[in-house]
């Protein structure tokens, strides 16, 4: 995702596989235990295949390194870049919201240091052909709320079920064949938002799992 012209030294690039190795493996990592044995491990890789003699502070303590293509959302083309001037990305998702929230009667939301490093996160899985992340985290702690603003910055339109009555697994495969219309014809971009609360039927788990895997949904169209 990042430009060869936007690595200028070896300690950028050093950076860049610092942050995109912890997207891969450290987010996914559920227990402190787990955690420091990844930072750990990376501390070592560092210094044994670049050389490297980073901190661990430095990485992934309060000015941990931050990368994504949110500076410049009103250009044509948003370059993912090591974010260094955090006073920068507040100004801009303070604006965004702003735009976001007009004429909604919604709580704003306050960036803290951890919120901000969600919204980052969530927006390099929406700049990615068919980027998928699962949330985890107790009821009312942000994530569908950042999910949607991320989706707005970047011009992606929210989708998601509204279960009634009588919603079941064909109710559920002909909004993905709208959703698959829109998007793979139409060439929309979207974000499917799915909570836990939307599963009234664990087949739609099995359709969302087709879709991530291969991008279809077995005999949809039948």
């Amino acid at each position: 995702m990042v430009k060869s012209s936007a690595i200028r030294d070896p300690e950028q690039l050093i950076k860049l596989w610092i942050h995109e190795s912890s997207r891969v493996f450290h987010d996914r990592l559920i227990n402190e235990q787990d955690r420091i044995w990844y930072q750990d491990l990376l501390i070592e890789l560092l210094k044994r295949g670049f050389n490297s003699n980073q901190e661990k502070e430095n990485i992934f303590g309060s000015n941990n390194i931050k990368f994504g293509d949110l500076l410049k959302l009103d250009s044509m083309n948003r370059d993912y870049e090591e974010i260094k001037d955090i006073s920068k990305l507040m100004k801009v998702l303070n604006e965004k919201q702003d735009d976001f929230l007009e004429g909604k009667s919604l709580s704003k939301l306050i960036f803290f240091e951890e919120a901000i490093e969600h919204v980052l996160r969530i927006a390099r899985v929406l700049r990615q052909p068919r980027g998928s992340a699962m949330l985890i985290g107790v009821g009312g702690s942000g994530k569908q709320s950042l999910t949607k603003l991320c989706s707005f910055m970047l011009d992606c339109e929210n989708k998601s079920i509204e279960i009634v009555k009588g919603y079941n697994l064909q109710s559920f495969r002909d909004f993905i064949k709208i959703l698959k219309q829109q998007t793979g014809v139409s060439g929309k971009q979207c974000t499917f938002l799915f909570t836990d609360s939307q599963i009234v039927n664990e087949s739609f788990l099995e359709d969302i799992n087709s879709l991530l895997n291969s991008g279809e949904v077995p005999n949809i169209w039948e």
